[in-house]
């Protein structure tokens, strides 16, 4: 099981990625399943990244966060699906109306599939 970080965004791109599709359900009494759907804001396929993915409530709390997948790819323009098994321990998700809840990215780096490098610092 991965390890929830917090978020800084003190070097962040909140612009290249966008979350336009997240949901959430109970998997059994110790786990539940978060499905991300980000969609890619870049003009050229990404294969390496260094991001992550969180939930704020509707007052800005933080709810829960975590890592992308570094070697996912994306097509230019393009999207790609995140699943994450959490702890119980973050269930709140769970527990708020979707509209009270906000998905956001935040990018500290990308490999472009033709090798160039940006960093967001």
């Amino acid at each position: 099981m991965r390890d929830t970080v917090l978020l800084s965004f003190a070097a962040c791109n909140a612009d290249l990625l966008s979350i336009d599709e997240w949901s959430v359900r109970r998997v059994d009494d110790r786990n539940i399943e978060v499905t991300v759907t980000v969609n890619s804001r870049a003009q050229k396929p990404i294969r390496m990244l260094d991001a992550d993915f969180g939930f704020k409530d509707v007052l800005g709390g933080h709810v829960a966060a975590d890592t992308f997948d570094r070697d996912v790819e994306i097509a230019g323009g393009g999207s790609a699906t995140t699943i994450r098994k959490w702890p119980t321990t973050f269930e709140r998700l769970l527990k708020l109306k979707h509209d009270e809840v906000t998905a956001y990215a935040c990018v500290r780096g990308v490999v472009y599939e033709d090798g160039t490098k940006e960093e967001f610092k």
